[in-house]
């Protein structure tokens, strides 16, 4: 195992910057998730780390050891990438013994490796079959395996279940995060699925435009963001946004004043800022009810998604540039344009400044 640190990773393509100055620190054996929109530069992090983009400025650091000039195959580091890269004509027992076999490794030695590996991996009636044979969930599995044979101080995985349908990619997390718990090897995982990086980290790291958001466990991304972006791009669906001005202030927290001169309240220390102020409220579908009494937003009911457990109702409201979601009773019938008076409890709310910072909340969620 092996702790990576980053000091001001800087990676230029030509005249195009693409990671702007990474400072990250992963503990020895933590499982680290990188999420962001496509091109914030998580896979771009993710191949500097394993050698395969030279790195611009900054210094890289595996196990204590500064690798910014050691190629792949020496940083002590294995990669599982988004296709399988499996060798065809080879049998499954040859695929994840060839790198073994490349380090100088006998049969003899190799063997009960490889066999402990696909044990462990629960594909040992597989070693003799080809890769054409096997199911897209078989494949990856003899790809993370290939991986794991090498025991390397630190696992690489570039959206390794992208190809995967939605079955498979649930039976991968579930396999993935035993494996973590068997192993106990840092590993550091690239992916755009919420699902996967809430499920698997133990921290997720959020990143934009080659610039790290936020870092920190799921619980605390979720609960407590630290900026609007984060808020957003976490939850699904995702997390209301309400545009409006600052009305009031007292020890309670913050009251909204909506376009339409609806007014909401929030717990937040809005300490610092001045009434008239733009501002954004946030809030989770989760935490909207149907009701007609206390923190009420009126909004006029737009469509419905029925999803078995549960439902999720979309309305146009004042201050909000797309319809808000609702989550409801999965059998609580609404009919379009219905208006609908909204609830949630200002302890629940968020809010955040112009430039997209949140203002902290009187009441987090303990995480």
């Amino acid at each position: 195992m092996a702790a990576v640190n980053m000091r001001g990773i800087v990676k230029d393509f030509g005249p195009v910057r693409t990671l702007f100055g990474i400072d990250l620190d992963i503990a020895d054996g933590e499982f680290v998730v990188f999420v962001g929109p496509s091109g914030c530069g998580k896979s771009t992090l993710l191949r500097t780390i394993a050698g395969l983009e030279d790195i611009s400025a900054g210094e890289l650091k595996i196990g204590g050891v500064r690798v910014n000039e050691l190629p792949p195959v020496k940083r002590g580091i294995s990669m599982v990438f988004q296709s399988y890269a499996l060798y065809p004509h080879m049998s499954v027992f040859e695929n994840l013994a060839f790198g073994l076999k490349l380090a100088g490794k006998s049969k003899a030695e190799y063997t009960p490796a490889v066999e402990q590996v696909a044990k462990v991996l629960q594909i040992e009636a597989l070693l003799q079959r080809r890769p054409k044979d096997l199911s897209g969930g078989q494949r990856q599995r003899v790809a993370i395996g290939r991986s794991i044979v090498q025991r390397p101080g630190v696992f690489l995985f570039d959206e390794p279940l992208s190809n995967l349908d939605a079955a498979l990619r649930v039976q991968m997390r579930i396999e993935i995060a035993r494996l973590r718990r068997e192993l106990q090897t840092t590993m550091i995982y690239v992916t755009h699925d919420q699902v996967e990086a809430m499920t698997l980290a133990d921290r997720i790291v959020v990143l934009r435009a080659g610039r790290i958001e936020q870092v920190g466990t799921p619980n605390e991304l979720y609960h407590q963001p630290a900026n609007q972006f984060v808020a957003g791009f976490l939850g699904s669906p995702s997390m209301n946004f309400l545009t409006g001005t600052l009305a009031a202030l007292d020890g309670q927290g913050a009251t909204i004043a909506l376009p339409d001169g609806q007014r909401l309240q929030v717990a937040v220390d809005a300490s610092g800022a001045s009434l008239g102020d733009a501002v954004t409220l946030g809030v989770r579908p989760e935490h909207i009810t149907l009701c007609d009494a206390g923190n009420v937003l009126q909004a006029m009911a737009v469509t419905t998604e029925h999803l078995g457990d549960t439902s999720v109702l979309y309305l146009e409201a004042s201050g909000a540039e797309v319809p808000i979601a609702a989550r409801i009773p999965p059998l609580q019938q609404i009919v379009p344009w219905d208006r609908c008076s909204l609830c949630f409890d200002p302890k629940n709310g968020h809010l955040f400044r112009a430039d997209g910072l949140s203002f902290r909340r009187l009441y987090p969620t303990i995480v």
